[in-house]
């Protein structure tokens, strides 16, 4: 009995550290590295991802209306791996500089950044479905927020 307890708390622990290593790295991420596409009756959103180093991703992100037949928003996007912890930065137009984002806990098939001082976003968790989707949860205070489910344009996001 001994001998069991002492490998579940030896795999807890392996888990664990793993765990946090995982998070220290944009190595988990790569699952986002892709076009990224989505849409409804009104807008369409894409989001893309590529690696410019092995401690920094690139993204862009754009809605553009339909209805208005224009980009409504656009942001530049950047994932950078410093110090043993990795940041999501987003820069808007609305911002004269961009806002930064902790990495906060991740799995392998997920990531979520905070900013608690931040007004809008506070969190921004990306989910890898199985369905090879990925959704993007953008959250803040009260309850706020929205989601939107991409899915890979080009065949070229799916990662397999």
């Amino acid at each position: 009995m001994m001998k069991v307890m002492s490998l579940v708390l030896l795999c807890l622990a392996f888990q664990s550290s793993a765990k946090e290593e995982v998070c220290n790295s944009l190595n988990s991420l790569n699952w986002l590295i892709g076009n990224w596409y989505s849409e409804n009756s009104k807008l369409t959103f894409n989001e893309s991802w590529s690696r410019i180093s092995e401690k920094t991703f690139e993204g862009y992100g754009q809605t553009y209306s339909i209805v208005k037949n224009k980009v409504v928003s656009a942001e530049t996007l950047r994932l950078v791996e410093m110090s043993g912890e990795v940041f999501y930065l987003a820069k808007v137009a609305s911002n004269a500089l961009p806002t930064a984002f902790k990495l906060t806990s991740c799995t392998a098939d997920s990531a979520v950044f905070e900013n608690s001082r931040h007004d809008f976003p506070n969190k921004i968790k990306y989910q890898l479905n199985k369905s090879k989707t990925i959704t993007a949860f953008v959250s803040g205070e009260g309850g706020k927020g929205f989601s939107i489910e991409f899915i890979g344009k080009n065949g070229n996001a799916s990662n397999e």
